[in-house]
């Protein structure tokens, strides 16, 4: 299976868009969004997935959760205020915004990935057993692009794809 990942989209709907359609593209089969969607509007682009799992943690810059909740229940999606730990396609997955707890998750060897946001800069490493992704922002305020990633859970292969 492979799923996309992606973070601080901060209201870049062209952004978001896009990514959408380098995932139907990349055949990804689940969605991960690791924080600050920031409001229900850039939640709601999200319905454009067609027949894949969507989760999103809340970041620092979602004000509003109860509405970006309601935003991405309301097309199936699953909504988690600081962290989602739980499994996709048999592998083991923690994600969260804030990198603080990522260490903690990735040194208890637990999961087989782990998922932040928050920093804007792509990381991908392992500790262990433990594949860390972060895709980095969605929105790049210094430059042209952002970037979403794209990992293949049968290998734990990462992919990057500029948004542009």
């Amino acid at each position: 299976m492979r799923i996309g990942i992606i973070s601080d989209t901060h209201d870049n709907h062209r952004g978001v868009r896009r990514a959408i359609e380098i995932f139907a593209e990349g055949g990804v089969e689940c969605v991960l969004h690791a924080g600050d969607m920031t409001a229900p509007a850039t939640a709601a682009l999200f319905t454009e997935l067609r027949c894949c799992r969507f989760v999103a943690v809340m970041g620092n810059c979602d004000a509003d959760r109860v509405s970006l909740r309601g935003t991405v229940e309301a097309f199936g999606g699953e909504a988690y205020e600081s962290c989602f730990d739980g499994s996709i396609d048999g592998r083991t997955v923690f994600m969260a915004h804030i990198p603080h707890s990522v260490r903690r998750a990735a040194d208890s060897q637990a999961y087989d990935l782990v998922v932040y946001g928050h920093t804007h800069h792509q990381d991908v490493h392992r500790v262990g057993k433990t594949l860390i992704v972060n895709p980095g922002s969605a929105r790049n305020w210094m430059a042209a692009d952002g970037h979403v990633a794209i990992v293949d859970l049968a290998d734990m292969s990462v992919t990057f794809e500029s948004l542009v």
